[in-house]
């Protein structure tokens, strides 16, 4: 499988990343890092200002945590001239930081302060912006460096996970691989040669263009100020949430925005200059300020299952066009046009899961079959139908830490669990005595135990990972109606997707109260669930006016609006990257949607944690 081929940055990473091998990505190796840091040159600007006098850093992305310290690299102050411009020489170097990136470190560059052209003296020292570089071997003498408030815009948005403010960018171990992800995804957002959107997209992605220029226009009224004359108190002011902590400079503003879409939405819209900078503009109040990007092509077509694995490549099952398609961490298409198609044996693709070493697995419907992809660079190297243990118009599958796939049959009132080789194991099919009659969404906990919405009896299947029945007559909120998507939780706490009620739920496998479903906040329709890295439930609304909702445990409702988050047309699948962005398979219009920066960090696939 080509897990390593995502543009993955990290020259000599010293912990493996999953599926990886060597951790080298194509193109950079040790023999290509800089022998003497080159001299870099760049520009500030505020709106069409230039900012003079603005102080400039380079940083090195931390590396003892998520959101640690930088480390700066300029040992001498550079300050930008009456143009903007900057020069770096060579009073800077890439293994000023340690060797977990290889010496080879993610590079990002800070202006502080400066005069965006009013009168001489003037600086504001709230106006800090930045601009996510890349990798350290990527920054030479002929790069150019572009510094506004839109690279500040995709910075902080694309690095948001791993981000606590301006100086606050990193992460460590299995988390890098992430990190190095949305880098790339900043600038696919906004161009850091020429400060504007889109940055360097793939041919099959569109951005979210008037939703950044909006964000900048945002914050431009506050960089072209003296910084005390109102301007940036009332922008702060109006990116406050609720009970929330106010923030102190531009980068604050925005991670404030990014962190809550919606909740600050109307009030900082509402800061908008009257002669927009950066244009074209939304015209009209935003339900939030998500920011998504979309992809199509290369065999998309009614994708119904969605999964990633551990470079942060995506994989869609396409229910109608008898294929699957792979797109990069980027959304560049690594399928042809018509996607996988597995030697012809795949017709009703519904869902698709990774195993730990990488193999594909699909369930495909109508031929009551799971098939196996062996995937390298692109090509299919091996391709293999199973039907053995009883599957029989399977919905869903799932796989554990031991590389067992574990398959609800829709249509055969069972599950069955099939080895590495295809092999039926144990007493496959499954009938929880009875008790499935119509078995849909399947999830495997930390325990390698086995849950299973039924979409017919309105109850939940618990079988432990040696097919014991956990759950007797099933567990039941006794108010889940028709529940379809499943997704388990650090505490083994099992969410529902009930598309049956326009509700969630968890289950525990204990006994004890029985929670109250949580609704609102988007739920309409919903079809599938996932968890990300701080434990924050995602849910895709599937309808035609389609969105998500954020639900945390502890809360009484969810997180998100009365229509949910981001405009989607019928997401019928969801899942969450290691960079923290949500992921939505769209059977309405034949896309996949990338939502920016809005969740935790996850560790790919999800086989990886599903059991000892």
């Amino acid at each position: 499988m080509r897990v390593c081929i995502a543009a993955v940055s990290l020259c000599l990473l010293t912990l493996a990343m999953t599926g990886c091998g060597t951790g080298m990505a194509p193109g950079i190796n040790s023999t290509t890092l800089p022998v003497a840091s080159p001299t870099l040159h760049g520009r500030v600007q505020g709106g069409q200002q230039p900012v003079s006098n603005a102080i400039i850093q380079l940083y090195a992305v931390g590396i003892t945590g998520t959101k640690s310290q930088g480390t700066p690299l300029i040992g001498s102050t550079v300050t930008s001239d009456q143009n903007g411009n900057f020069v770096i020489t060579g009073d800077w170097n890439c293994t000023s930081n340690t060797a977990a990136y290889g010496n080879n470190p993610l590079l990002y560059i800070t202006s502080y302060g400066g005069n965006p052209g009013l009168a001489s003296g003037t600086n504001n020292t709230v106006a800090n912006m930045m601009a996510a570089l890349g990798p350290c071997n990527r920054v030479t003498a002929s790069t150019s460096i572009f510094m506004d408030e839109l690279t500040t815009v995709a910075a902080a948005y694309a690095l948001a996970p791993f981000m606590a403010d301006i100086t606050h960018v990193g992460a460590q171990g299995a988390n890098t691989v992430g990190l190095v992800n949305a880098f790339q995804t900043a600038n696919l957002l906004v161009s850091t040669v020429t400060g504007s959107a889109p940055g360097s997209l793939p041919a099959n992605a569109t951005a979210p263009i008037s939703e950044l220029n909006t964000l900048a226009d945002i914050l431009s009224g506050c960089v072209n100020s003296t910084g005390t004359d109102g301007t940036c108190g009332a922008l702060f002011t109006a990116a406050t949430p609720s009970g929330g902590t106010p923030p102190t400079n531009i980068v604050g503003v925005i991670l404030n925005i990014a962190a809550n879409p919606a909740a600050i939405a109307g009030p900082v819209f509402g800061r908008m200059p009257p002669s927009p900078p950066f244009q074209p503009t939304l015209t009209n109040v935003p339900s939030d300020f998500t920011l998504a990007l979309k992809f199509t092509g290369g065999g998309l077509a009614s994708p119904a299952g969605l999964a990633l694995d551990g470079s942060g490549n995506i994989w869609v099952a396409n229910a109608s066009g008898n294929s699957v398609t792979e797109l990069s961490s980027t959304g560049a298409l690594v399928t042809g046009a018509a996607g996988y198609t597995g030697s012809n044996n795949i017709l009703g693709a519904q869902a698709i899961a990774l195993d730990r070493t990488g193999n594909v697995w699909i369930a495909d419907t109508l031929l009551s079959s799971v098939v196996k992809l062996t995937v390298t660079a692109g090509t299919i190297q091996s391709s293999a139908s199973f039907t053995a243990g009883g599957i029989q118009g399977p919905t869903s599958l799932a796989i554990d830490s031991q590389n067992n796939v574990w398959i609800s049959n829709f249509a055969g009132a069972s599950v069955t669990e099939l080895n590495s080789s295809g092999n039926a194991v144990g007493s496959s099919p499954l009938t929880a005595s009875g008790t499935l009659e119509a078995p849909f969404g399947i999830a495997i906990d930390s325990a390698g135990n086995a849950w299973v919405s039924d979409n017919q009896s309105s109850v939940v299947a618990e079988f432990s990972n040696n097919q014991t029945l956990l759950s007797g007559a099933g567990y039941t909120d006794s108010a889940i109606l028709a529940p379809e998507g499943v997704a388990l939780d650090a505490a083994s706490r099992a969410w529902i997707a009930d598309s049956g009620t326009n509700a969630a739920s968890y289950l525990v496998s204990t006994a004890g109260s029985e929670p109250t479903p949580f609704t609102g906040g988007g739920l309409a329709v919903p079809a599938a669930v996932a968890v990300d890295g701080n434990g924050t439930i995602w849910i895709a609304n599937s309808q035609t006016a389609g969105s998500i909702t954020k639900i945390v445990y502890g809360q009484s409702a969810p997180l998100s609006p009365a229509a949910g988050l981001a405009v989607l047309n019928i997401p019928s699948a969801i899942a969450v990257d290691p960079s923290g962005n949500v992921w939505t398979a769209n059977t309405g219009d034949n896309s996949v949607s990338e939502i920016v920066g809005i969740a935790a960090p996850t560790i790919q696939p999800l086989a990886a944690a599903a059991g000892p």
